[in-house]
């Protein structure tokens, strides 16, 4: 449980410091493990690493500039053509966050960007990246080594909490 109760969102990163390729692969693992409606595994990820890629990426999404610091992105897309009824976000949600959780394990910062409801920015994306009709853009996951140090903050509320009912 420490892993969920110590993942933030990270957005200043070392330049420098690369994600291993094993690193990367376990953080995929992870990531595929996510469940999806009647197991239809609709999701696909575009690794991101090169820097004119995320410059462009920057420049479309303008809450994701933090991309410009990192080393790698993950581009999470879905197939609306194996995806269960309109299940297709909540898969691609369940993934993006197994991502988050994984790079958390190895010691990385990472930090969801979302395009997913954003018309504008899926259409630009889907276009930038040249997808298929059938594969639609839901979320960009930044990650590398964070220069930030500070502790993440706890996020109880028990007044969030009912039981059996709204009272």
């Amino acid at each position: 449980m420490d892993i969920l109760l110590d993942r933030k969102s990270v957005r200043r990163y070392i330049k420098e410091d690369d994600v291993s390729q094993r690193d990367l692969e376990y953080i995929l693992h992870a990531a595929m493990s996510a469940p999806t409606a009647k197991n239809t595994r609709c999701y696909f990820f575009i690794v991101i690493k090169n820097e004119n890629t995320r410059k462009k990426i920057a420049e479309i999404h303008k809450s994701a500039q933090m991309i410009l610091e990192a080393p790698l992105a993950i581009l999470v897309v879905g197939d609306q053509n194996i995806a269960y009824g309109g299940y297709l976000p909540q898969d691609c949600a369940a993934a993006t966050q197994n991502i988050l959780l994984a790079a958390t394990a190895k010691g990385y910062g990472a930090v969801w960007c979302g395009i997913y409801s954003n018309e504008e920015r899926e259409k630009a994306i889907e276009k930038f990246f040249n997808l298929p009709k059938n594969i639609k853009a839901f979320s960009i996951v930044v990650i590398g080594k964070t220069s930030d140090n500070t502790c993440s903050k706890s996020r109880w509320q028990p007044e969030k909490i009912k039981y059996e009912a709204w009272k």
